[in-house]
């Protein structure tokens, strides 16, 4: 069954405070440090504090705030305080205040996760993109996906975000959640396809004459994701023929392809190299294709080129190293494949790399440390 996620986005705020279960949640928080007992607090406190709670049972959301902020400056520890308050502030959308509001309760509870991730979706409203992923990749690594209810709006947002960083195979991992559960929402594949087609921007970036590009590619990549790879490949042929010269159009099917059928992906980085001969980033994945189907001397030439243009590119560098090692240099092969493991230790293909060098060049004890990293890795 379909699954819609259009109230989501269409009601980001609403709907989010909506489905958080408030009772964990004012339990999660309160765990983290003593709350005291209601005979301990001032009089006055105990008063605004019920009439807060009071007006938010009744719905009259400008008059909790009000009141939840006088209760917060009599008492500034009280965490559930600020959790409605940030809560209620997102609702009617109130952005700034609500992250003034959850960023206290962070500091009281730095393990709050729904604050983490309300804090998240409030920043990007504000256009705090930066600290808005920020907190929405710590809110995901301590568990915030775990309700599903609430992850399809955090997915979005963080492919979004990701896309913009221009971490666009993050962004299509979460992009393919949706494809995945058949879910849609406005501007979802058009997402899908700015990720693809690798432009670091959101989809309302999007020029209007644009729009039908972006959608029919869109649509292509969501089909893909979703398993259904004939479909799929049907259209990004009428893709193709409508838009024979844009770029990345073929290099997006090739990323796609990349995991299950590397030769049919090969065949699509060089029809985008026919496109775009300069595309620094289809040049290294086509020699990093060639390189893991052992075709090293086809792989040089592209890992020139990518090496060339990017030479900071980790992957223009793994392929090169690799290339250039398997085709004689293994010298540089060894220095490059070093480079890679010195910014990312648990590259695979790195040491796989280095164990093809030291096993030629009879260095056993190296080979075979660099075999139990492999294993190790591959577990």
């Amino acid at each position: 069954m379909a699954i819609s996620v259009f109230p989501i986005v269409a009601a980001r705020g609403l709907l989010f405070f909506l489905l958080i279960p408030t009772l964990s949640v004012t339990r999660a928080i309160s765990g983290a440090q003593e709350t005291p007992s209601p005979q301990q607090l001032p009089a006055q406190f105990d008063e605004i504090a019920a009439r807060a709670a009071a007006a938010r049972d009744a719905q009259n959301v400008a008059l909790a705030i009000q009141l939840y902020s006088q209760a917060e400056q009599l008492k500034p520890d009280w965490q559930e305080g600020w959790w409605y308050l940030g809560n209620l502030q997102y609702s009617s959308n109130q952005y700034p205040g609500a992250i003034d509001a959850f960023t206290h309760l962070l500091q009281l509870a730095p393990t709050a996760v729904p604050a983490m991730a309300l804090r998240g979706l409030c920043e990007f409203e504000t256009a705090a993109y930066d600290d808005s992923l920020r907190d929405l990749e710590q809110a995901v690594a301590h568990g915030a996906l775990n309700q599903p209810r609430n992850e399809q709006i955090i997915r979005y947002h963080l492919a979004l975000l990701l896309t913009r960083a221009s971490r666009f195979q993050e962004a299509l991992d979460q992009y393919s959640f949706f494809a995945e559960h058949h879910a849609d929402a406005p501007d979802l594949k058009i997402g899908i396809a700015i990720a693809g087609m690798r432009v670091a921007s959101f989809p309302d970036d999007v020029p209007a004459q644009d729009r039908a590009l972006y959608q029919a590619a869109g649509d292509a990549g969501y089909v893909f994701l979703s398993g259904d790879n004939e479909q799929a490949d049907d259209l990004f042929a009428q893709l193709f023929n409508l838009y024979p010269s844009t770029p990345n159009l073929h290099y997006f099917y090739g990323f796609l392809l990349f995991p299950h059928d590397p030769s049919l992906a090969i065949d699509q980085f060089h029809s985008e190299l026919a496109v775009n001969p300069t595309n620094e980033t289809d040049n290294a994945l086509l020699a990093l294709t060639l390189v893991i189907a052992g075709r090293f001397s086809d792989a040089l030439a592209p890992a020139q080129r990518a090496y060339a243009n990017a030479p900071d590119m980790e992957m223009a560098q793994l392929a090169l190293g690799r290339s250039l090692a398997e085709t004689g240099d293994m010298k540089r092969g060894q220095e490059l494949l070093n480079q890679v493991i010195q910014r990312d230790p648990n590259n695979l293909e790195a040491h796989l790399g280095l164990v093809s060098i030291y096993s030629q060049s009879g260095n056993r004890e190296d080979a075979a440390r660099e075999r139990k990293v492999c294993r190790d890795l591959a577990k």
